[in-house]
């Protein structure tokens, strides 16, 4: 009984524990692990709504300068063309913009330029998408938008993987804009902060853990001086009562051996013998020592030996 208790108690104290870091758990790789990635792909997507808004002002301001009259609509689209060919970003310089029309055929592409004033409407990826359609497709319902797709690495074409672009229509020369990123690399990135995530989970944890421990092991520490201070109290209390007992029984001995005397007592005036309940007259010493554990010596006080002998001297 006391050892189902005991283990029982112990069940409780830890369970706290266990459900904290439980909770824990959870909560890193439940919730922030999948929020933190979800929120680095949509950081991505606006990074990448951003870079082609701003080409999409580089062609606004050749638009501008067309429109005034200071260059004709096919040099500016040329210098609009080479000036988007040469711009790059992330690592190692190498993700890029295209440019297609609404055909879709092939404006312009930095890694291929095989593609370039090739019709595009039949061109699939290699899980047989035909994504120049889709991405004019986008445009027209939205004006902007994402497609995911396969494509090859950058500039090497044996790497072909799966890649999520924002492309954008400009409506003045019916161009698309667009640019992507690779989800490789986002894949990279989440695992990079996976790891990093899951190497201070595993440090807070063990914090946990050796606090946890530490609480737990005091917490029983004290459940079992508790225990000990009961069985004390216990024995002590068992101890008692075999005090009291014996207290007790020494005491009905001694009241069973004392014999009182109360009551009204029958007396004689004269010769002071007293009547007992059977109605014999006894003299009071005999019915004192019947009565009591009181015994007598026989003496003379100094008025009745001056009254019965008054010759002698007891000066």
């Amino acid at each position: 009984m006391m050892k189902t208790f005991r283990q029982t108690d112990n069940f409780k104290i830890i369970l706290p524990s266990l459900l904290a870091i439980l909770l824990f758990v959870i909560a890193i790789f439940g919730v922030a692990l999948p929020a933190s990635q979800n929120n680095l792909l949509k950081q991505k997507q606006l990074m990448l709504v951003e870079l082609v808004h701003t080409v999409y002002s580089i062609l606004e301001g050749y638009d501008v300068q067309v429109k005034k009259g200071k260059i004709t609509l096919d040099e500016a689209q040329e210098l609009a063309k080479e000036q988007i060919r040469k711009l790059h970003y992330g690592p190692n310089h190498k993700n890029y913009y295209w440019i297609n029309d609404m055909h879709p055929r092939m404006i312009m592409h930095p890694y291929r330029p095989d593609l370039e004033q090739q019709d595009l409407s039949t061109f699939s990826d290699r899980s047989g998408k035909h994504l120049f359609t889709e991405i004019v497709q986008v445009v027209k319902k939205e004006g902007a938008g994402f497609v995911p797709y396969m494509w090859q690495l950058n500039d090497v074409p044996q790497h072909v993987t799966s890649k999520l672009s924002y492309v954008k229509l400009f409506q003045p020369w019916g161009w698309v804009i667009g640019s992507g990123i690779y989800l490789d690399d986002v894949h990279a990135e989440i695992a990079k902060i996976s790891k990093k995530l899951l190497y201070i989970s595993l440090a807070i944890l063990l914090l946990i853990a050796c606090l946890s421990t530490y609480i737990i092991l005091q917490q029983i520490k004290a459940v079992k001086e508790r225990e000990i201070a009961e069985a004390e109290v216990e024995r002590y209390r068992q101890n008692l009562e075999i005090l009291v007992e014996a207290r007790t029984e020494e005491l009905q001995q001694a009241q069973s051996k004392i014999k009182i005397l109360k009551g009204y007592l029958p007396i004689c005036a004269n010769c002071k013998k007293i009547r007992d309940d059977n109605g014999t007259w006894n003299q009071i010493e005999s019915y004192i020592r019947d009565h009591s554990e009181a015994e007598f010596s026989h003496g003379i006080c100094p008025v009745c030996a001056k009254k019965l002998y008054p010759d002698l001297n007891l000066s």
